[in-house]
């Protein structure tokens, strides 16, 4: 998001594309309070209520009783004194973290009460008629950055029709923050302002400890997802419980190695389990003992070299061939 150094604008970017939402005109504004007092009016004859009537109709469902609202004026209390202090100083700063986080949390606490009493606001005349208004006048004002041209070309039936849309929804929250002159009021509360100028929240509002590292309201060590983390190095750490013992980062269970339980006069407990799993481990190893091992390189038996004896048959033919013809002996 970037907005102009007059403030007439603010743009931001969906899926590389700039949109813009500007100042409404003269004759826009003009518009969006016809609209709010025709809506007012129509409201207040159908029979809603305003929001002088609000209390009451909280406190008629249930939703409001004087418990409530004496909680509700404590934690208001709580906040101021916080304030008061982080105003004075001369505390540890410890001292002082603490306190801006208290007053946060008491924030949060009074906001979560007054949810019933917010959706309540938006049925009472009043609210009715805002939000008619401030729908024409972002209607009217959401454009494409690079033309200028109109987001919603007919107004506000369009944009009624694409009220999920990822723009919409983006172009309505900068357009808040154009007209009402605030981006975001936490930024603007003491306690936020004095956690970050002592950097003891990192840029999303996360405690850190001083050397950044993130960590609890305790000041214990976790990593981005909330798991307790003991550090082992500049670089590296391991899981741990709240107690800070070391488990297995998938399953939690505690890393240990295991001894046995102890009988009364001091002799480990084997269960029958166990012992199963040892005899067979034994028996395994004492038949792997047993087993002559094969000779690495076997050589085939050597064959005994005998003189085979001819039949009578073959010696006679074997002999006739051997015999001188006359030719060979005239010769």
């Amino acid at each position: 998001m970037t907005k102009d150094k007059e403030n007439t604008k603010r743009t931001f970017k969906i899926e590389g594309k700039t949109y813009a939402v500007v100042r409404p005109s003269v004759e826009t504004l003009k518009r969006g309070n016809e609209i709010r007092s025709k809506t007012f009016n129509d409201a207040l004859q159908g029979g809603d209520m305003l929001r002088d009537q609000l209390e009451g109709e909280l406190r008629k469902r249930g939703l409001w009783n004087d418990d409530r609202e004496t909680e509700y004026q404590g934690l208001r209390q709580d906040v101021v004194d916080g304030e008061f202090k982080l105003s004075k100083g001369g505390i540890k700063l410890s001292d002082a973290r603490d306190v801006a986080l208290d007053m946060s949390e008491s924030r949060e606490r009074m906001v979560n009460m007054l949810s019933s009493r917010s959706e309540l606001d938006q049925n009472t005349c009043e609210g009715r008629a805002d939000a008619a208004r401030f729908n024409l006048l972002f209607a009217e004002s959401l454009v494409y950055e690079e033309t200028g041209e109109k987001y919603f070309p007919n107004g506000l039936d369009d944009y009624l029709t694409n009220l999920d849309n990822a723009i919409t929804t983006k172009g309505a929250a900068e357009f808040y923050y154009l007209i009402s002159g605030t981006e975001n009021l936490d930024e603007s509360l003491p306690e936020t302002q004095f956690l970050k100028q002592y950097k003891l929240i990192d840029d999303k509002k996360r405690l850190i400890d001083k050397d950044g590292r993130l960590v609890t309201k305790e000041g214990k060590h976790i990593d981005e997802f909330g798991n307790f983390i003991r550090w082992t190095s500049e670089e590296k750490y391991v899981f741990v419980d709240l107690s800070g013992r070391e488990v297995e980062k998938v399953t939690g269970d505690f890393k240990v190695e295991f001894s046995p339980f102890l009988e009364e006069d001091g002799k480990p407990i084997v269960l029958e389990e166990k012992k199963k799993e040892e005899t067979a481990e034994e028996e395994t190893e004492d038949k792997s003992q047993e087993e002559p091992s094969e000779p690495e390189d076997k050589k085939a038996p050597v064959r005994k070299k005998t003189t085979r004896r001819k039949s009578p048959a073959k010696a006679k033919v074997e002999k006739k061939e051997e015999a001188p013809t006359e030719e060979e002996e005239a010769s």
